[in-house]
């Protein structure tokens, strides 16, 4: 058996690391919501990049910050992800313990033990945390994305000041994808297109019922 893996099971953070924490806990918590808030525009970016938008390109320094409120689902990424990472640093500690109990004896078990002893494997609870996330991510968005484009999702009506371009037809569908400080991402499913528009151009949303009233004359001048 290594010195390594009958040594006393490592912890999670330093001495000096908690003792950071210890004196700073705004740290951690400016820490955490900053992980979030990545999180939540991370999300933002893969769901818009099926519509071919680069949502980083939109967006302004607010909805860098405001990334975690944006899409609440993030926090229940976050929380998932942090008890899988927790879950695996526990298991890793147990296998410490027990290869210190019950020293190897073949082979493959030395290898495996110098394995669970490296700095590596202590890693394993953060990989787990950045691989869980990428794959909640990218599947979350991948079925909200098939579902908006198969017509399934907040049907809304925009109608934009006089002035600019008339909206498409009421028969055309228009459902919301998102939005960030200045802009409004809509798509429409029939004509398989995404627009932008800007917050200055917009005069209302109207959230739609799921069939389409008929559409009635603005006194603003306002058109859909």
């Amino acid at each position: 058996m290594s010195g390594e893996a009958q040594s006393a099971t490592p912890p999670i953070l330093s001495t000096d690391q908690r003792g950071l924490l210890a004196q700073h806990p705004a740290v951690a918590i400016s820490a955490g919501y900053l992980v979030i808030s990545l999180l939540g525009l991370s999300y933002e970016w893969v769901q818009f990049r099926f519509f071919g938008v680069n949502f980083f390109h939109y967006a302004e320094v607010t909805d860098f910050l405001m990334g975690a409120f944006r899409e609440p689902i993030t926090f229940v990424l976050s929380l998932t992800a942090l008890a899988l990472a927790w879950l695996v640093h526990i298991y890793g500690r147990w296998e410490i313990d027990w290869f210190s109990r019950n020293p190897p004896k073949s082979w493959l078990a030395r290898r495996y033990c110098a394995l669970v002893s490296s700095r590596l494997y202590r890693a394993s609870p953060m990989i787990f945390f950045v691989g869980y996330s990428v794959m909640f991510i990218w599947v979350y968005s991948s079925n909200r994305a098939e579902a908006i484009r198969a017509g399934d999702g907040e049907k809304i009506r925009v109608e934009v000041v006089a002035g600019h371009n008339a909206r498409p037809p009421v028969e055309s569908p228009t459902l919301m994808l998102g939005s960030s400080t200045r802009f409004v991402f809509v798509y429409r499913p029939n004509e398989r297109v995404t627009e932008i528009i800007p917050n200055e151009n917009i005069a209302r949303i109207v959230i739609s019922a799921d069939k389409p009233a008929q559409e009635s004359p603005d006194p603003t001048g306002a058109t859909r």
